[in-house]
């Protein structure tokens, strides 16, 4: 039985938490370092480019029966409560995609996705990476979604930046998600902006992160967004104070 609202719903302004997360940006800028700053983060490294990464957790992926055996574990941990991580990257959502590309073609016989007919090829593979990321969103944790940036042209211009993955299947990724970090340079230091400017393809449902646009580029500066301002914290506290003094001395 649907019971339709009575009050208009008040916006969440809380940090997103279990929230899927797509972030982008030019080979090498740091996105997997990103990533590692995040509570207790699993990086599934598809691209072997963790090196020099600390401070995560690093499951290296060789391929996509392997991706789906840690999803698996991943899934039966969470089911029993027993999920010891908050935040989990994969690392890279191009590599996922290639593997499913290659795994569509081998089931239906040809050399290159463009050679079904109807273009099933395509739609098969789309909704295979699609899906992946649903059901890792589903996981009670942070989902980092971790992809390349190529230039966005539009006949032999180029307009901006936007994830490196197959038309349609870069559009659906893009709605899937519940915020899109572009990371990028500004006057040499480096930045993640989570909402849409001059060409470039991130934005955010969240209205503290919209009203923000960017921030530097580490998670200690993107959690900060979300902490109360000093006029906020100093009524919390007067306030916790006269409670506090009203229970010693007696209400009469």
């Amino acid at each position: 039985m649907v019971v339709l609202p009575k009050e208009k719903k008040k916006a969440d302004t809380g940090f997103p938490e279990r929230g899927t997360w797509l972030v982008f940006g030019a080979p090498k800028i740091g996105k997997s370092s990103f990533a590692a700053q995040w509570p207790e983060c699993l990086i599934l490294d598809m691209e072997g480019g963790t090196r020099y990464v600390e401070g995560a957790y690093v499951a290296e992926i060789k391929n996509l029966g392997e991706l789906r055996e840690a999803y698996a574990q991943l899934r039966a941990m969470a089911d029993k409560g027993e999920l010891p991580y908050q935040t989990i990257a994969l690392d890279t959502i191009d590599v996922v995609n290639d593997w499913i590309e290659r795994e569509v073609c081998e089931e239906m016989g040809i050399t290159q996705l463009g050679q079904a007919p109807y273009g099933a090829d395509w739609g098969a593979a789309r909704n295979r990476v699609i899906e992946l990321i649903k059901a890792f969103s589903q996981l009670p944790v942070n989902v980092l979604v971790i992809a390349h940036s190529r230039w966005a042209v539009i006949g032999e211009v180029t307009v901006g930046h936007t994830i490196d993955l197959p038309g349609r299947l870069a559009r659906f990724a893009l709605a899937v998600v519940d915020n899109v970090l572009f990371c990028t340079t500004e006057k040499g230091e480096r930045k993640i902006v989570f909402r849409p400017y001059e060409g470039i393809e991130a934005g955010s449902r969240n209205p503290i992160l919209d009203k923000a646009g960017s921030c530097p580029m580490s998670y200690k500066a993107l959690r900060a967004l979300f902490k109360p301002k000093p006029a906020q914290t100093d009524k919390a506290e007067k306030s916790k104070s006269h409670t506090k003094e009203l229970i010693a001395g007696g209400v009469e």
